[in-house]
């Protein structure tokens, strides 16, 4: 009995986390319609959308064991005007060595094109190049790169690609870049080229809505064992969305697609409450995952994500002065929980059962409240 009880609530508090009160005039979220599509060079592309809500985001990143590591950033969107500046941010670090860089470009400052291929160049900062093989190069203070990304996995989007939100079909779109082989050059203030080489990954994300006025929380993981990749994401539309619950997961190996899904289950076993925020803010910590695959209904699985240790716990507001923080929290209030998990996965086929484990300091989890 007392299992039992334990068990309802758990379910209790899941249906008060993933689905919000709805106003009988609230708008509704539509998710990852139709069948899936092959990326191509368009989908790299910046949307350059009017609104003053829209934003758009590159980041990639390259492990390159204990050499170092790589991290890219193009953001582009101002929320309080219609203008579409564009930040690049990154950093670059090999033999204990970093170089970095974040530089403000107004719209007019940087450039994007498409054609065979995407090219986006704020100053010496450069992405360029086709899902097949994605080109990063830029100097900084002396220090300079020169990368190529290739897939290992193929990249993905959710069925078509998009979540669309409201009457207006506000779009929220994804591609992604599951894994990469990552080779080139680097050069440190004062020195010569050094060849690297490693293993990345990468999104392009874009939306016509703030996060603030789509969503209440996401939830994103990320795990890699040798070719084998998870990736889970889930978005929960706020009361002005029909607070729907908009998730998928990706399971890749190599370059196929073991596991897609739109439509599981995910039955938290255990929950944290943060009770230092006002909004005591509810993140599950452990929990069950269950579905069958979007393409094949005869794929089954089922999977296990616990947590080793709470990384960072990040209150944005309390980085903010008064005034600001003032302001800020008239919109959302938000809160990151950084989490090392452990994910454990089973997939079964008319072949049998494959199972997947992904573990170790780089399986991250992170939950974002931004309102209650």
């Amino acid at each position: 009995m007392k299992r039992m009880t334990k068990l309802m609530t758990l379910v209790t508090l899941l249906a008060a986390l993933c689905v919000a009160p709805v106003s009988a005039s609230a708008e509704t979220a539509r998710s990852w319609a139709g069948s899936r599509v092959a990326v191509k060079a368009k989908h790299l592309a910046p949307a350059m959308k009017k609104n003053g809500e829209y934003w758009d985001k590159y980041t990639f990143n390259a492990d390159f064991g204990d050499r170092g590591s790589f991290y890219f950033s193009l953001a582009i969107g101002d929320a309080l005007t219609d203008e579409r500046k564009l930040e690049a941010k990154g950093r670059m670090t090999v033999d204990g060595k970093t170089f970095s860089w974040r530089n403000d470009f107004k719209e007019s400052a940087w450039s994007h094109s498409l054609a065979d291929e995407v090219r986006i160049t704020a100053g010496k900062a450069e992405m360029s190049g086709t899902p097949d093989k994605l080109r990063f190069v830029n100097e900084q203070d002396g220090g300079a790169l020169e990368l190529e990304f290739t897939p290992i996995a193929r990249a993905w989007r959710p069925r078509q690609g998009q979540a669309l939100f409201g009457a207006d079909n506000k779009a929220y779109d994804v591609t992604l870049f599951p894994l990469m082989k990552v080779s080139g050059r680097v050069k440190q203030a004062g020195g010569d080229w050094q060849a690297i080489e490693g293993r990345g990954h990468g999104s392009h994300v874009w939306s016509e809505l703030a996060p603030y006025e789509a969503n209440r929380w996401s939830m994103e993981l990320r795990g890699v064992n040798g070719d084998t990749t998870v990736y889970m994401r889930e978005l929960g539309a706020t009361t002005n969305y029909g607070g729907t619950r908009i998730p998928y997961i990706l399971v890749t190996k190599g370059n196929q697609v073991l596991l897609e899904s739109f439509d599981y289950q995910l039955s938290p076993t255990e929950l944290f409450t943060d009770e230092k925020h006002e909004n005591k803010y509810k993140v599950p910590t452990n929990f069950q995952l269950q579905g069958v695959d979007a393409e094949d209904k005869n794929i089954q699985f089922r999977g296990v994500v616990k947590q080793k240790k709470l990384n960072k716990r990040k209150d944005y507001l309390a980085d903010l002065n008064a005034m600001k923080a003032a302001v800020a929290a008239r919109f959302a209030k938000p809160v990151l929980y950084d989490y090392t998990v452990d994910v454990t996965l089973e997939i079964k086929t008319a072949k049998g059962v494959e199972r997947v484990a992904v573990s170790g300091e780089d399986t991250r989890y992170e939950f974002n409240w931004l309102n209650q």
